[in-house]
């Protein structure tokens, strides 16, 4: 009974935060949010079904944005990118390894920031003054 207050609280955070989609799945299973607290409805019964909601249901990707893809559509993005890999390996690009294809972003995959906000770049003329500059051996 130890995680029960945990419970609770992840369940009134959940009805605080994402109340329709708590909502339409409770309805989908033929069950109201107003029942909460009564016989037929209990908190440990809201937290399971908001634990265990499908793969590609709106509450499961308010929980985890991977879940907002079913297995089927992981399965169609795996297929995809194959089809796509092997028509690029067959062209002049593919033989010289250019232009290879990238795989479609999945949810929850976030894009690698190509410029670190805490450098700075230099100019070509930086670069060269930089470059210029007597180096000093360290014994």
């Amino acid at each position: 009974m130890d995680g029960q207050p945990k419970r609770l609280a992840a369940v009134q955070w959940l009805i605080d935060h994402h109340r329709d989609a708590l909502e339409y799945e409770l309805i989908r299973l033929g069950l109201r949010l107003r029942w909460l607290g009564g016989p037929l409805l209990s908190w440990r019964d809201v937290w399971l079904i908001a634990a265990n909601a499908p793969a590609g249901s709106r509450l499961a990707s308010l929980l985890d944005q991977r879940n907002a893809w079913t297995p089927a559509d992981w399965w169609l993005r795996s297929i995809e990118y194959s089809l796509r890999w092997l028509v690029w390996a067959k062209t002049k690009d593919g033989q010289r390894n250019r232009g290879k294809p990238k795989p479609t972003p999945a949810p929850g995959d976030t894009t690698p920031k190509r410029r670190d906000p805490e450098l700075t770049g230099m100019g070509k003329q930086e670069l060269r003054a930089y470059l210029r500059r007597p180096r000093v051996a360290f014994t």
